[in-house]
Order: C-alpha cells, then sequence, then structure tokens
C-alpha cells in the first residue's frame, strides 16, 4: 500500500511539475513575443533605412565613377591646349550627360582656369581643399556660388580636371520625408549635405570601419550609418520611434496568439522529450552514425551558353522509417546541439565520395560547401579542405567555401581562417547576400571571390515590388569590386534575362533544375557540361 502511494505521489508531482512547465512556457512565450515584436519593429525600419543608405551610397558611386571617366579622357590633352574650345564643348557634353553632374573643370593650382559653365566658374579661387587622397585626388567641399544660393558644391580634382557635383541632389527623391538623411566626411565629421535634422553627435560616434547601427534615445531616433566603398565619406539616416512602435503593435497582435500557441506546444514536446529521454543532439549523432545524411547536388549554370560550370552541395535527411526532415530544422537544431561540425564532415566526406569523377573529369567544374560560423572558429575546417583536395585530387579552385554573413561575426578568427583558406588556392563566398546588417563592410573588409545574391532579392527582380531595385544594388557593388556573382533561387526565364542583361553570369535555380542526388547529377553534368569538360572557363569573371 505504502509502495502504490509513493508510486502515485511520484506520478502526481511529475503531473503537477510538467503543467506548471507548460504554464510557465506560455508566459514566456508572452514575454518572448513582446521582445520578438520589438525586435521585428526594428529590423524592419533598420532594413528600411539601409535600402535607403544603400541607394544614396549607388549615387556616390555613380559620381564617383563619372570623375574617374573625365580624369581619364581629359588627362590627354596637353596643358596649353585645355581651354580651347573642342576641349570646352567635350566638358559641356560630359556636364549634359553626367547622372548628377553640375559641371566639368580645368584646375591650375587652385583656381578654375576653364570651365563647361564659364560663366559660373571660370576664374574661381578656390582656396585649399578639404582633403587629398592617397591617389592624388584633391576635394573641396561646401563651395558657395554667388548665382546660386541656395546651392553648396564638392569638386573632386585629379591631374587637372575636376568634376563639381551637388551632393543635395544625391538625396533627392528617396521615399519617406520623415526619414532624416545626410552624407559627411569620415574624416572631418562634416555634414556635406542633408535632408532633416541630422545630429552632429551621430557623426562624431562614427568611426569609419563598418555599417553602424543604434538608437538615439534623447531625440528618440533609430540610427544607422555606412561608408561608401573607399571609406571617405559615409551615409547616415534616421527615422523617429514612433513608426517603430507603430510596428510594433502590429507585430504583437500577430505574435502573442501564436506564441501562446506555440508555447503550449513547445511545453508538451518538452514533456515528451523528458519521458522519452529523446534529444537533438543524440538524434543528429544517431542519424550520422546510421549514415542518414546524404547530399544532392542543385546545378550553378552559366547563364550565357546554358552549361553547368558547377553545384551546390546540399546536405539531406532521411530517418530509419523514411521520415524526410527539412534542413531548416536540423540545420539550425545542430548549431544549438553544438554538433554542427559533425555534420560539416559528414558534408566533405559526402562530397569526396561523390564528386572525384567530376573534379578529375571536368577541370572548370567546382563544387560549393556551406559551412557555418561555428566551422569558422573550430580550427578542423582547413583540414578538411585539405583532405579533400588530397583525396580526390582535386585543384583548389574546384572547391568553393561559403559562408554566411554570421559567420564574419568574429572578424579575428574568420579573417584568419579565410586568408588560409584562399592560400590553398581555394575560393571563398558570401552566401545568403543583403540578408545580414553589415554586407558592405564585409564586402570591403575580406577576400572574396564570389557573391552569392539571395532568392528573396532574386525573386522580386522584375516586379514591383519595394525590394525590386536591392537585387541591381548588389550587382553594382559587386562589378566595383570585382567579384563574381552567383543568383540563387532563379525560377523564370524573365528573371534570367534581366540578371543577364545586368551582367550576372552564374545562376542557379529551379529553371534549370532542382537539387539532385549524384547520379542524376552526373546525367545532368554530362548534358550540360560541353565546355567545362574542356577545362575553359565559359565566361570571364565578373
Amino acid at each position: 500500500m505504502d509502495d502504490a502511494l509513493k508510486k502515485g505521489w511520484n506520478k502526481n508531482v511529475v503531473t503537477g511539475t510538467m503543467t506548471l512547465l507548460m504554464i510557465a512556457t506560455a508566459c514566456i512565450s508572452i514575454f518572448l513575443s513582446v521582445m520578438i515584436a520589438h525586435n521585428q519593429a526594428i529590423v524592419k525600419e533598420t532594413k528600411h533605412l539601409r535600402d535607403m543608405t544603400q541607394d544614396v551610397l549607388m549615387r556616390m558611386n555613380s559620381t564617383r565613377a563619372q570623375f574617374t571617366e573625365i580624369v581619364q579622357v581629359f588627362s590627354a590633352v596637353a596643358e596649353k591646349d585645355a581651354c580651347l574650345p573642342p576641349h570646352i564643348k567635350r566638358m559641356q557634353t560630359f556636364s549634359i550627360n553626367g547622372l548628377f553632374l553640375q559641371g566639368v573643370a580645368h584646375i591650375r593650382g587652385n583656381r578654375i582656369a576653364c570651365s563647361s559653365i564659364s560663366e559660373v566658374f571660370d576664374g574661381m579661387a578656390l582656396g585649399e581643399p578639404l582633403r587629398t587622397e592617397a591617389d592624388g585626388t584633391r576635394v573641396w567641399a561646401n563651395i558657395q556660388i554667388a548665382d546660386w544660393p541656395n546651392q553648396r558644391l564638392v569638386m573632386l580634382e585629379r591631374a587637372g580636371w575636376a568634376a563639381i557635383f551637388i551632393p543635395s541632389h544625391a538625396l533627392q527623391a528617396l521615399g519617406s520625408a520623415e526619414i532624416s538623411v545626410g552624407v559627411f566626411g569620415i574624416q572631418s565629421h562634416q555634414l556635406y549635405t542633408a535632408r532633416g535634422d541630422i545630429n552632429p553627435l551621430w557623426i562624431k560616434r562614427y568611426n569609419g570601419e563598418q555599417a553602424l547601427t543604434f538608437i538615439d534615445k534623447t531625440r528618440h531616433m533609430l540610427v544607422y550609418i555606412a561608408p561608401n566603398a573607399l571609406h571617405l565619406s559615409a551615409v547616415v539616416a534616421a527615422i523617429p520611434l514612433k513608426d517603430i512602435n507603430d510596428d510594433m503593435v502590429a507585430f504583437i497582435q500577430i505574435l502573442i496568439p501564436l506564441s501562446l500557441i506555440v508555447g503550449l506546444l513547445l511545453g508538451g514536446v518538452v514533456v515528451y522529450m523528458q519521458r522519452t529521454r529523446y534529444s537533438t543532439k543524440s538524434a543528429i549523432l544517431r542519424g550520422l552514425a546510421k549514415h542518414e545524411f546524404y547530399l544532392e547536388y542543385q546545378p550553378i549554370m552559366h547563364l550565357q551558353s546554358r552549361t553547368c560550370i558547377g553545384a551546390e552541395a546540399l546536405i539531406r535527411w532521411k530517418t530509419a522509417d523514411n521520415t524526410f526532415i527539412s534542413p531548416d530544422i536540423f540545420i539550425p537544431a545542430a548549431e544549438v546541439a553544438g554538433v554542427i561540425c559533425q555534420i560539416t564532415q559528414r558534408v566533405f566526406e559526402l562530397v569526396s565520395r561523390d564528386m572525384q569523377q567530376a573534379f578529375n573529369t571536368h577541370p572548370s567544374f567546382y563544387v560549393g560547401i556551406n559551412i557555418s560560423s561555428h566551422d569558422i572558429r573550430s580550427g578542423a575546417l582547413l583540414t578538411l579542405i585539405q583532405r579533400l583536395i588530397t583525396s580526390t585530387g582535386a585543384q583548389g579552385q574546384q572547391i568553393l567555401i561559403e559562408v554566411t554573413e554570421r559567420g564574419f561575426l568574429d572578424d579575428d578568427d574568420a579573417l584568419s581562417t579565410i586568408k588560409q583558406i584562399r592560400d590553398y588556392g581555394v575560393r571563398v563566398a558570401i552566401d545568403d547576400f543583403g540578408t545580414g546588417y553589415s554586407s558592405l563592410a564585409y564586402l570591403t573588409k575580406f577576400q572574396l571571390d564570389y557573391l552569392k545574391i539571395d532568392k528573396t532579392f532574386v525573386d522580386s527582380v522584375g516586379t514591383d515590388a519595394v525590394t525590386s531595385h536591392v537585387a541591381f544594388h548588389i550587382i553594382e557593388m559587386a562589378k566595383t569590386l570585382s567579384l563574381n556573382m552567383v543568383a540563387e533561387g532563379v525560377e523564370t526565364t524573365h528573371q534570367a534575362d534581366i540578371l543577364q542583361a545586368r551582367g550576372v553570369h552564374y545562376v542557379q535555380g529551379w529553371l534549370f533544375s532542382k537539387s539532385l542526388k549524384p547520379k542524376a547529377f552526373y546525367r545532368y553534368l554530362e548534358n550540360h557540361a560541353s565546355l567545362s569538360a574542356t577545362g575553359e572557363d565559359p565566361a570571364p569573371p565578373a
């Protein structure tokens, strides 16, 4: 009898504990939903600011490119002929055709000798420049013209030839008037132009190394700052927190009911896992031991020739009872459980087994392998790469290591590891580009070979979506930095045509093929690899 009472008491304790656990989980879920709503509102508005900032940066890059072209064209002109009528006319042609370009001038010393608008600029004394850049470019800012009292000009000059811009033009037609935006010099902290109220303390806070997001609690503003490609100027954008609060209310109305449901479900799952002594970590390790993980390969295509020049290795998991578990579920779970490095090791082993023939038969063919931030920190990645090269006879350039932006968060480890990877001749790509918060900083700081444009942005190409222009900005940034590009998730001929017209050479997606098991992939490769089989690259690098 005593034993029966003891067993009943234990059962009641367990049941009561689990009930309290589920209630606590639901309460925590409500709290987390509020936190998530706040975070999502911040993320949404940060993306809005980032998009606007990138738009301004692209316009600034355009003015810099026009200046470079002017110097290249006119540098061949002899000094004695610089101000002859034919060259004045060419200056005027540049002024008319140039986007955001206000004028072209020839400089002698610190004075304008002649220009495309002689009545305004000729003979103007400029004084000392604001700065002189490493390549000899001299910069004057906040130039005032009597005939244009409401404008401030910026002038760039090298080798005696100058381009004149009105920086405020870069801020026109930028959307919401509630967003304040400005352009400033990183070293001087001088504001060149602005729309709305820009707090000087925001500018002083920025050190110019990478993109920065923060909240000014005094002014109740969310602020985003990003540098241009040369890290000489930067764009600052800010939005009132009331917009974030409005977004937060909308998110809360959705998340709280969902969080209650999810919280109760999670509590039930915890009870189930506790009772069955089942853990994610043990399940993954058991799946690895039983060889339940396998690879599929999605072809990477050269757009112009429609040939297969590579493949992305994609890990899959089917359990012994034929249950397919999505990578969207088991990859994050493996990271949390601390076993993602074991999965990466299995990926390298399977690539070595599956792709040796492709490496040897098609010298230009490569395989992209995804790694996580844990792999970069583990110290085992270089050994895996070296072992793959040795076991298959592959050349270094036949392996592409794909790192998401999260993999770059630990700058010191990432910089060191990526340098060593490239020392092997192996190429490195930034994957899912544009979905993080410091993309431009990563591109300029790390030595990269490829940029993979995320499917999110490819989906909007050719549509009226707000984000439809983002893919084009990414493409132009990649071109500026001489990075090869692979567009992910291409599903329509219309998307492919637009991307090709914009200068994207390589794509992957269901328009060409879904991911394939090794045998099916080899058949596909043989049918679409007429050029890569010869060892010729079907297109020059971007």
